[in-house]
């Protein structure tokens, strides 16, 4: 008999968009990166035969960033409930993506490149265990995205505000964590604020 094929994991990805921006008192999604703005940027870099489907949950400002979005190879879905917390997001995401997938998270103001996201999902491809927890390490810190596998699809789905979010998934599920280290210091962007913004704009874009 000919050796049975294996069968390689796809990924759902999630880009988490809606929310309110209040310290950076402008819509995420909508700030210029490069040559782009945060929001197709953040899709782009996601596009690659890992990815299976994109699914991109907004909220806050929801008309005006589904009017920016370029590609019409993404799913948009609207989580009126965006206020209640970025969980609320997450959990809309799962709502609409292919169960058996594995699960890959990333919010739009953390944009990664798209060689660094196609690193971190060959890595995760080349690691066949069944409960996994991918996470780039760079500088010794944890950053984004995180890539659950699938098993981990109905304990995501039962997150809250109050319990941490996939922080407290995280926490219970430390054996089930695989470091991708990187010296790609942009794992670990965060753009919370105008000052980081402004800074990270510099370095980057010099």
């Amino acid at each position: 008999m000919p050796a049975q094929k294996i069968k390689l994991p796809k990924l759902s990805a999630i880009i988490l968009a809606a929310g309110k921006s209040s310290r950076m008192k402008t819509p995420k999604p909508l700030l210029n990166w490069g040559k782009e703005n945060l929001i197709n940027f953040q899709i782009e870099s996601l596009k690659n035969s890992n990815i299976e489907e994109i699914i991109v949950v907004i909220g806050s400002n929801a008309e005006e960033i589904k009017k920016e979005i370029i590609s019409d190879e993404v799913k948009v879905v609207e989580n009126v409930d965006f206020e209640l917390g970025k969980t609320t997001s997450i959990k809309k995401g799962l709502s609409e993506i292919n169960n058996k997938n594995d699960i890959l998270l990333i919010a739009v103001d953390q944009p990664r490149n798209k060689l660094l996201i196609e690193q971190i999902s060959d890595f995760h491809i080349n690691h066949p265990e069944n409960r996994k927890i991918i996470m780039p390490f760079s500088n010794g810190k944890s950053g984004h995205p995180i890539i659950f596998s699938n098993i981990f699809f109905n304990e995501l789905t039962q997150i809250n505000e109050e319990t941490e979010g996939i922080r407290e998934v995280i926490k219970r599920n430390q054996d089930s964590i695989i470091k991708y280290k990187t010296k790609d210091e942009s794992a670990l962007i965060d753009l919370n604020t105008p000052e980081q913004y402004e800074e990270y704009l510099l370095n980057h874009f010099k």
